[in-house]
């Protein structure tokens, strides 16, 4: 990761872009970790898998994540501890993610990350620019009434990145209604890619198969539609089938 590099104290590495680099040094000096300290200076707070509080400094604001496990097995085994096997979770996903941005992917820049270690288990955070005026897919299609033509429109765009994604090598691995970023432009929504740790980065010129990632995103939003009783009607379905194919080309 292109940046400053960061070593404060035994155990603790991280990264930091410029913007950022001021905030992460003061923060881990002081002896606080990074969500930490961010969850105490919040001006705003995200829900995620836990809370997501927002920073803001005099270069901008900052999302600033804990990694957290999912799944009924490993997260109330391990919950915030990750084994030390292979690359760290954010250095993979600020790897995917410049990666991702350099293929013409819409995902949020990574500006900073920190790794914890602890004997054989680490624990992580990751810092991310703030995009204003947004939510994810599944608050914007299950949680906000829209028009028929604005969920379209929506569902649109996604498949579209879906299979860009593809086109450019870049297969997401865990891509659900909670990982597609929903922003308001002036010209409608503009979806973006999250988390990205667990992408698969293709070598340049290789594209990827979109159709694994379109079934995990369909049993993502079959399970929301289900539990909120908000129904994607069949058109809709169309719709984000068919600009999937479309997004490849």
């Amino acid at each position: 990761m292109a940046g400053l590099q960061v070593v404060v104290g035994k155990g603790t590495d991280a990264f930091a872009a410029p913007e950022i680099e001021a905030w992460v040094r003061t923060t881990l000096v002081s002896g606080r970790r990074l969500y930490e300290a961010a969850a105490l200076e919040a001006v705003a707070m995200l829900e995620g898998r836990g809370p997501v509080p927002v920073v803001s400094t005099e270069l901008g604001r900052w999302v600033v994540r804990r990694y957290r496990r999912g799944g009924r097995l490993a997260a109330p085994l391990l919950g915030e501890r990750y084994l030390r096997l292979g690359v760290e979770r954010p250095l993979r996903e600020a790897e995917a993610s410049a990666e991702a941005r350099c293929r013409g992917i819409a995902t949020p820049r990574v500006v900073a990350g920190a790794v914890y270690r602890n004997g054989p288990f680490y624990r992580a955070d990751l810092i991310t620019e703030f995009i204003a005026d947004a939510s994810d897919l599944e608050d914007t299609l299950f949680r906000v009434d829209h028009s028929d033509s604005e969920r379209a429109e929506i569902l649109c765009g996604v498949g579209k990145l879906v299979g860009k994604s593809a086109a450019a090598g870049i297969e997401h691995r865990d891509l659900n209604a909670r990982n597609v970023l929903l922003e308001r432009g002036l010209h409608g929504f503009v979806p973006l890619l999250l988390d990205l740790d667990r992408c698969r980065v293709l070598p340049p010129g290789v594209a990827g198969n979109p159709a694994p990632m379109l079934k995990r995103l369909v049993r993502s939003l079959r399970k929301h539609s289900k539990l909120t009783r908000k129904a994607i009607g069949l058109n809709e379905w169309r719709v984000l089938s068919e600009s999937t194919v479309s997004g490849i080309g």
